[in-house]
């Protein structure tokens, strides 16, 4: 059985343009970006996937730096349900043994949805956002890549 693409859909902002870097602290989800897919059938599979190049440098204190990766449908924050989220963090060492240099990961990855009802015949809005919920700041540096296929 052939599969059909219905709907391809990506947002990539590189590097030192546009907002990045950007300087994430504690306590606000951010917005990276977002994507719109046409969802025409209840028999539709959505599939995304994301990468997010970030940094973070721990100081003077011995404290790890945490981010929560969301991925919206419907909209950038709440009440916009959470279809997918994933957090990421980064050991850097002890204040005894720093300060520590910038260090860069990179955190990917995938999610697959069905179609649901009330979606079917509309074009959804997939956001991707960043919550710091550690201690200390991270940066999101970029590049960062979002992108989505709508299956038949």
């Amino acid at each position: 059985m052939a599969v059909t693409i219905n709907d391809y859909q990506f947002q990539e902002i590189p590097q030192n343009t546009l907002s990045l870097p950007l300087l994430i602290a504690p306590g606000a989800e951010v917005l990276l970006t977002s994507i719109f897919l046409n969802i025409n059938s209840i028999n539709n599979r959505i599939e995304l996937k994301a990468t997010i190049g970030w940094e973070a440098q721990l100081l003077t204190l011995n404290i790890v730096p945490k981010l929560l990766f969301r991925i919206r449908r419907g909209g950038i924050s709440a009440p916009a349900p959470v279809v997918f989220q994933t957090t990421d963090s980064a050991f850097l060492g002890t204040a005894q043994e720093g300060p520590w240099v910038a260090l860069d990961f990179t955190t990917s990855f995938q999610h697959t949805e069905t179609a649901i009802a009330p979606i079917v015949g509309t074009f959804q809005q997939y956001a991707l956002t960043v919550e710091h919920v550690g201690q200390n700041t991270a940066t999101i540096t970029g590049p960062v890549h979002l992108d989505g296929i709508v299956y038949l």
